[in-house]
């Protein structure tokens, strides 16, 4: 492997740049194709516009800050910095179905805006490193390719908003190759990888549970091939929700504003420092072992004592007992989330991987396992906080390299939805009676049609971004009218579990509108035909190619053996 590198010639080098954009925290990490075992975590983050370097952490907060001069960001932002000046939690905002949840977390601000800026100085941050670690000329040299990570359980509205955002980034962003892949796919790339393959058989299939800040992600893979490569498969449509930890935040906030808001001196100061307390103390080491009577101490300075709140010397003692009814209702969630894919899956799990920061808890390790019972392991990989933005390098270096140098190959995903669009049919009464009213009648064929669904991917069947999905359609036109310029077709989908309808019903939600522009397709090659009515007809006979990737489509219309590169959709 290492000498088919080192024949890459200087063009084929390229950087490739893996963000983690999370809802509470986010990461980098990047590599050299020619230099693909070496990955390497930014882990050095700036507390200051001069300071670029000093603080120490696996990532950084995912907070802005705008002063009237500057954006401060990350580290940047203080502690104890006024909450209504300060924009957290602004990654959801971009999804509109979350926006209820979000509503009072940020200053108002536009999202897009919002993650268009944070991206910009994470960007800035990226240069300043690499420029630091390889240097100027090698960094001014080489390109750079990005991965961005999305939820699974984002919307393609969403997914199309982060990427238009970190676009609108611009720095190294700007003419570089994006792509978006979901967090647990690029969990499982490099949670998989490091499993001890003398452990692992074709046909053992296993849950990646990626719990982040705002969003726990679930999917399930089955191994399908060991050598030379480990070749895995979705094996059930991914799951979700809103629970993660940034929600035990939001109740522990909730608690203590309940319990200490009424006390003299009690202030947004005091919160965030008890607040950041629980952040990087109790949530991260509260167990099992600690319940009933183990206490936490939260630092709450200037409060006077009071014994009846368990206040004493500035701090609140916070027993285990209360930190566990913070944390189980969002505990129920992911144990709820895991045993319904679990379910879902219809072949027995042989063990849960936890990801993400929150996939980091010791209390929901032991929590799950106690659910789940003896038989389904339940494992935290090392480095679970990194694993998304490693394996979403990884990811890089498979697109970007030679194809042997792929470490985990996901071979196919299952569609989560039913995807279709409309297109007209001869009128049979056996089975459009109910549209006879909306008959009508086709001057080039010469009979009546009706507009029916037809669904080109079915819920549960598997696709792979290795194999186009293909989409013929047949338009026409009166010469009289002019040529036709351009194609408008619109994508639906269909969430039931069982077969979608033909006919549109309350269950169809318009996807995105994609449009071909056939404007350039030379006169000569339109095909012309005299229709029953005696007119003379445009007839454009095409294919619409979809790639389902893990995070995005790609679209190229194809007319007569010609790919036309001009397709573009708006989604909705």
């Amino acid at each position: 492997m290492e000498n088919t590198f080192e024949r890459l010639s200087i063009s084929d080098r390229k950087i490739i740049v893996a963000i983690d954009f999370g809802t509470t925290y986010s990461g980098m990490a990047w590599a050299e194709t020619q230099r693909h075992d070496r990955r390497t975590a930014i882990t050095t983050w700036p507390i200051s516009k001069t300071i670029r370097d000093g603080k120490t952490s696996e990532k950084v907060p995912t907070k802005l800050r705008h002063t009237k001069n500057d954006i401060q960001w990350g580290f940047q932002v203080p502690p104890q910095a006024a909450a209504e000046g300060v924009s957290e939690w602004f990654k959801l905002d971009l999804d509109p179905s979350l926006r209820p949840l979000t509503e009072n977390r940020g200053t108002g601000r536009d999202a897009q805006k919002l993650v268009s800026d944070y991206l910009s100085k994470l960007g800035e941050h990226l240069l300043y490193t690499l420029r630091l670690k390889l240097g100027e000329a090698l960094v001014r040299n080489t390109p750079l390719d990005f991965i961005l990570t999305v939820p699974a359980i984002w919307s393609d509205l969403a997914k199309t908003k982060t990427l238009e955002a970190c676009q609108q980034a611009g720095g190294p962003f700007r003419n570089s190759q994006i792509t978006l892949i979901s967090e647990p796919e690029a969990a499982a790339i490099y949670t998989m990888h490091g499993l001890d393959p003398h452990g692992l058989e074709v046909g053992d299939s296993f849950v990646i549970c990626d719990a982040g800040g705002g969003t726990v992600d679930l999917i399930s893979y089955t191994i399908t091939n060991l050598k030379p490569i480990l070749e895995i498969k979705e094996a059930s449509p991914g799951s979700g929700a809103l629970c993660g930890s940034s929600f035990l935040n939001q109740r522990f906030e909730t608690f203590l504003r309940s319990k200490l808001g009424n006390l003299k001196g009690f202030d947004d100061e005091i919160l965030a420092e008890a607040m950041e307390r629980f952040e990087e103390q109790a949530k991260r080491h509260f167990t099992m072992a600690a319940l009933p009577n183990d206490t936490f101490r939260i630092p709450v300075p200037g409060l006077a004592n009071n014994k009846a709140l368990g206040i004493q010397r500035g701090s609140l003692l916070l027993k285990a007992q209360e930190l566990q009814t913070i944390f189980e209702p969002v505990i129920l969630q992911i144990i709820q989330l895991v045993r319904d894919q679990i379910t879902s899956s219809n072949i027995p799990i042989k063990a849960v991987l936890l990801v993400g920061g929150f996939g980091g808890s010791i209390y929901l390790r032991e929590r799950l396992r106690n659910s789940l019972g003896p038989n389904i392991q339940v494992m935290q990989p090392p480095n679970a906080w990194l694993a998304v933005v490693n394996g979403a390098v990884m990811k890089g270096l498979s697109l970007s390299a030679p194809a042997q140098l792929t470490r985990v190959k996901l071979e196919q995903r299952v569609a989560r939805r039913h995807y279709g669009t409309e297109f007209d049919v001869p009128y049979d009464p056996s089975k459009h009676s109910a549209l006879q009213s909306l008959m009508r009648w086709d001057g080039l064929e010469g009979y009546y049609t009706v507009t029916v669904m037809n669904w080109f991917i079915k819920k549960g069947e598997s696709v792979s971004e290795n194999e186009a999905i293909y989409h013929g359609f047949y338009l026409s036109n009166l010469v009289s009218s002019g040529r036709i310029q351009k194609v408008m077709l619109e994508i639906f989908v269909d969430g039931i579990d069982r077969p979608a309808n033909i006919l549109r019903d309350e269950n169809l939600k318009l996807l995105c509108k994609v449009e071909a522009d056939i404007s350039h397709i030379p006169e000569k090659q339109l095909t012309r035909r005299r229709g029953a009515d005696g007119n003379m007809y445009y007839v454009v006979d095409a294919k619409l190619e979809a790639v389902y990737h893990s995070a995005s489509t790609s679209w190229t219309l194809i007319h007569k053996g010609q790919r036309y590169k001009t397709v573009k959709a708006e989604y909705v």
